[in-house]
């Protein structure tokens, strides 16, 4: 998994290293501090390492260029030129990208005129098999899985960005009735208990069973969609040992209650060997973690990142506690509104 992280000149960050990533680990920080920057740009490399490490012996594609067309369709520059994500008010002339990935070293560079391949990865690529990326975004994709593909099968190059259809590949594989590992069945189980009922894929379509009835997805609520994914990646083994998974603020459409009980499932699913990336603005889901953290004495990494004359990154271990951050500033702040007008009646 994930071990370390040095970016340059990645869009709005001059400068971020990362190091010793844990099997969970939280981004915070203010709208445009490039939280989904930062997964974007793992799941890029974590991404195309493992379709390198899949390709057949007769194809020829490199990782560069594997890594190239990644980074195109995920961060989709406007111009389309990858040149345009490199950070435009840096002196430098080049994005650097250093990291290390089950204790193999990864590196790449490529410069404001890159128009569409990398111009410089490191010469030799470790294939890691068992390895798969998952992204799951802020935006609910079931309802509209067919109009996705269809928009970005007419668009071919510009549509939704190429994370979405990476997940809808991934929701589209066949599901087993065999039974899981203990912990995974112990996962899916508190999922499903959530809301009475599991995702299907019936004709093509995904439906909602719960009991002997079935909902259509305009039927069904936000949260049970949104939770109805991770039971479905877990049924199709596509959630499981080996697999990193990064998720673009789990809380949307999500009551508290369900919030935390995802939290609890996704901490255990970090015991099985499942790393976890999320960006969140909750402070639900930071104070779930920093809860677990501290019960288990299990190390949770939390990234703040903070928007001054340029990003600034501190790193804490919840496991020590809940740093002062953003979050909790402005929850205090309503707190202080409250009562100043409580004492103002």
């Amino acid at each position: 998994m994930f071990e370390y992280l040095l970016v340059e000149n990645l869009g709005i960050f001059s400068r971020l290293e990362w190091k010793n990533h844990k099997k969970i680990n939280i981004i915070i920080g203010e709208n445009d501090t490039g939280k989904t920057y930062i997964l974007k740009i793992l799941y890029c490399i974590a991404k195309s390492v493992e379709e390198y490490t899949k390709c057949s012996e007769t194809d020829d594609k490199s990782w560069k260029e594997i890594l190239s067309d990644k980074m195109f369709s995920v961060y989709q520059p406007v111009k389309r030129q990858l040149g345009e994500i490199v950070n435009k008010s840096s002196n430098l002339n080049r994005l650097n990208v250093e990291t290390r990935l089950r204790s193999e070293e990864y590196s790449f560079y490529f410069i404001k005129d890159t128009k569409d391949l990398i111009t410089r990865c490191n010469d030799t690529v470790y294939k890691q098999f068992d390895l798969n990326a998952l992204y799951l975004p802020n935006q609910e994709i079931i309802t509209a899985f067919d109009a996705i593909e269809a928009v970005n099968e007419k668009l071919k190059i510009f549509g939704f960005d190429q994370t979405y259809q990476d997940l809808i590949e991934a929701l589209r594989l066949p599901t087993s009735a065999k039974k899981l590992d203990k912990p995974l069945e112990n996962v899916l189980d508190s999922l499903e208990n959530l809301f009475s009922g599991n995702l299907a894929l019936e004709r093509k379509r995904f439906i909602f069973k719960r009991g002997r009835e079935k909902y259509y997805m305009p039927q069904v609520a936000e949260s049970i969609k949104k939770i109805s994914i991770l039971t479905t990646l877990i049924r199709n083994r596509t959630i499981k040992k080996g697999t990193i998974l990064f998720i673009d603020e789990p809380e949307t459409n999500l009551h508290p209650r369900a919030i935390i009980a995802l939290c609890n499932m996704l901490f255990s699913l970090s015991q099985i060997g499942v790393q976890i990336y999320l960006a969140t603005h909750s402070y639900f889901v930071i104070k779930q973690f920093e809860i677990l953290a501290r019960k288990y004495q299990e190390s949770i990494d939390l990234c703040c990142l903070e928007k001054k004359e340029e990003i600034s990154v501190k790193f804490y271990d919840l496991k020590e506690g809940m740093p002062d951050n953003s979050i909790i500033d402005a929850s205090i702040s309503l707190y202080e509104e409250d009562v100043r007008l409580d004492l103002e009646a």
